[in-house]
């Protein structure tokens, strides 16, 4: 990809950048501190406009005025030895002027200090190689996906592991992971295919473990009744600000999902069955931290049981298997 700017090739090459959203007005690069303004670049618009045309041509992909807006992977390139995502949306959806947001993805595995070193790093290490179900909640740039990248990777090689994603952003250094896409409908509203439709081909692949890029929509239902039947070890990510919060997100996507048939308390039994773990991310002034870890622990009521864990206490536990429960 050829770089529009200096900054833009400054942002390639710099090891600590992970983000960089920008338009003619203005231009952040987020270093692991949140994004922040670099008022000495200056993009103009009709260069910034060729640019993204170019990378949408070089992708593969085509830009119709019908649908004003572009979200894609490229692909490493000699320049450039990782994959970014681009997503970029134009006018009249941004009256100001064609804004872009890039982000960098992980080509393989590449261990990153704040997971590796946290205390909670080998408690999760060991829920994932015992296969039981574990959910990755944080805000948008918290580092869900990187987490995952790095715990698909401790996973023994002999496994089958299917991934389902909008956007291919996991990258595991693992023999058989493998990842099916979503697909948007086309200008004229055909075509598309979501993820619940690739959860149903998922589980006709012999898939050892199904991993969830990231629950957004009504799929997670169908994920939920494949957990309580007898499938393991599934991981997935999701937006939200604590444990309680993303439970409580779940509920209501997958009562969205099955409207007025599904019982309040079934819903809550087929969360308290299927979900075992959820571990918090979030990003800090300092950088991106595990935050915490709970067990699912059942139900009391119409409550769902969060037990916190520290992260020596949860690691004895683990090896000596007084807690192990598949799911």
């Amino acid at each position: 990809m050829t770089p529009l700017h200096p900054a833009l090739e400054g942002f390639f090459q710099d090891k600590t950048a992970t983000d960089a959203c920008f338009s003619a007005r203005s231009f952040a690069v987020d270093r692991g501190e949140g994004l922040r303004l670099d008022s000495s670049v200056k993009l103009a618009e009709d260069d910034l406009k060729n640019w993204v045309l170019l990378a949408i041509s070089r992708a593969g992909k085509s830009f119709d005025a019908k649908s004003p807006f572009i979200d894609l992977v490229l692909p490493e390139t000699p320049s450039c030895s990782f994959r970014h995502r681009l997503h970029a949306i134009f006018p009249p959806l941004a009256p100001d002027g064609l804004m872009v947001s890039l982000r960098k993805l992980p080509s393989s595995r590449t261990f990153d200090p704040v997971w590796t070193d946290s205390p909670y790093y080998p408690s999760l290490r060991e829920i994932v190689r015992s296969k039981q179900t574990l959910l990755i909640s944080g805000s948008t740039g918290s580092g869900k996906t990187r987490l995952m990248n790095e715990l698909l990777s401790e996973i023994a090689s002999e496994e089958r592991l299917i991934a389902l994603e909008d956007t291919p952003e996991l990258a595991p250094c693992h023999p058989q992971f493998f990842t099916l896409l979503s697909r948007s409908a086309n200008a004229d509203g055909f075509g598309e295919i979501p993820l619940r439709t690739l959860l149903k081909q998922t589980l006709r692949m012999r898939p050892d473990r199904i991993l969830l890029g990231e629950i957004r929509g009504n799929e997670v239902l169908d994920l939920l009744q494949s957990l309580n039947t007898g499938h393991q070890g599934t991981l997935a990510t999701l937006h939200a600000n604590s444990p309680r919060e993303a439970l409580k997100r779940i509920e209501v996507l997958c009562l969205l999902a099955a409207g007025t048939s599904l019982p309040l308390s079934a819903l809550r039994e087929l969360l308290a069955g299927g979900i075992r773990w959820i571990v918090q991310v979030e990003r800090t002034a300092e950088g991106r931290v595990i935050r915490e870890l709970v067990e699912v622990a059942g139900r009391e009521g119409d409550t769902i049981l969060l037990r916190p864990k520290s992260p020596v206490t949860q690691l004895l536990q683990l090896k000596f298997g007084e807690l192990h429960r598949s799911g």
